[in-house]
């Protein structure tokens, strides 16, 4: 009896066995077969990840060059060094500078410029705004303006030092619009003026 049970209990353990190699021999069969398959996509998943890394990482050091140069302008509006840094770092951001000094200063030939912009919808709408303004012509009209009276606001309420009141109109202005892209600026770039203040 017991010899049957032995001899039972070996040969479970060849079957066993011989699945193990059997699976082995499959995966190595699989592996040499798929090879260059396996080893292009390891290789493409490694190279995914570095350039989304290296992108995240530009992308900030972008983003607080042009905090740092949008800053330096507002305390110094003649810093050339600045402007061309704000111009190469985020174009956007540069002619939002360019369109706010216009708006003090009443600027006719920056607007003019900055009307005719065509990377930026948003720019290009309350530069022609302004300009029509300025011309007398009254009959411009944009569905940028509601936001960019809440826009206004806030920005009013952020060179008050009123940030908190400032964020919640900024929440105001709806998701899907263009001008959601500025006021997160103005958001970002009165935080960062914020920290550092507080260091």
């Amino acid at each position: 009896m017991a010899l049957k049970e032995n001899m039972e209990a070996i040969k479970r353990e060849i079957g066993i066995e011989e699945k193990f190699l059997e699976g082995f021999m499959k995966t190595e069969y699989f592996f040499k077969k798929y090879k260059k398959y396996i080893v292009f996509s390891a290789i493409t998943v490694v190279v995914a990840g570095v350039m989304y890394v290296t992108s995240g990482i530009i992308k900030e050091s972008r983003a607080e060059a042009s905090n740092s140069a949008y800053s330096k302008l507002l305390k110094d509006p003649n810093d050339s060094v600045s402007k061309s840094i704000l111009k190469e770092k985020n174009e956007r951001l540069y002619n939002f500078y360019r369109l706010q000094m216009a708006l003090e200063s009443d600027d006719i030939k920056t607007l003019k410029e900055l009307s005719e912009y065509k990377n930026d919808p948003v720019i290009s709408d309350l530069a022609l705004y302004q300009f029509s303004s300025i011309e007398g012509k009254n009959d411009f009209k944009s569905e940028l303006l509601h936001g960019f009276i809440i826009l206004q606001e806030g920005y009013k309420l952020l060179q008050e030092d009123r940030v908190s009141e400032a964020k919640l109109k900024f929440a105001q202005i709806e998701m899907n619009s263009p001008l959601k892209n500025v006021s997160d600026n103005l958001e970002h770039y009165q935080g960062t003026k914020l920290k550092k203040v507080a260091k």
